[in-house]
């Protein structure tokens, strides 16, 4: 009995201990490339703006990874103003997996020009999810497209 006390906080060390390494594992270190946004503003009334994220280990299961993504981009939405701009119809989220290959752009932009040409999109197989805001009828459209799967949340009513 006079181990008591020990074995009570050995126990909640423990548990506390076991419920951080699990919550840490759940969540998926997200890289963003700010330096490759892309604005296509090629008409003037329609400017669609693309962000590239990359995750770092990102989680096998598709559920939580999505649930992750999904938290990701309504975090970064948050201080977000583009939408706001009337111009600017969409905002698209693209994700790989940090690879060897796809680290690359962490410090350098696309070169998509001459025989050395570097693009992202040329690690297909890095490619892990899509996530685009669309404005529409005075609210937004949100598609998540996760490797092959496709889910569409519709928000303030549109079609």
């Amino acid at each position: 009995m006079k181990h008591l006390p020990f074995i009570k906080i050995f126990i909640t060390l423990t548990f506390f201990l076991l419920t951080t390494i699990c919550c840490d594992k759940e969540k998926n270190e997200f890289i963003p490339l700010d330096h490759m946004t892309f604005t296509n503003s090629y008409y003037k009334n329609s400017v669609k703006i693309s962000y590239y994220v990359l995750i770092n280990d990102p989680d096998s299961e598709d559920n939580v990874l999505k649930t992750e993504i999904i938290r990701y981009v309504k975090n970064r939405m948050q201080n977000n103003q583009a939408l706001k701009d009337p111009n600017t119809v969409s905002l698209n989220f693209v994700f790989y997996k940090k690879t060897g290959n796809t680290s690359y752009f962490m410090n350098h932009k696309e070169d998509p020009g001459g025989l050395m040409s570097e693009e992202i999109s040329h690690y297909r197989e890095d490619y892990i999810a899509n996530y685009n805001i669309s404005k529409c009828n005075g609210g937004k459209t949100e598609k998540i497209y996760l490797h092959d799967l496709t889910e569409e949340t519709v928000v303030n009513g549109c079609n």
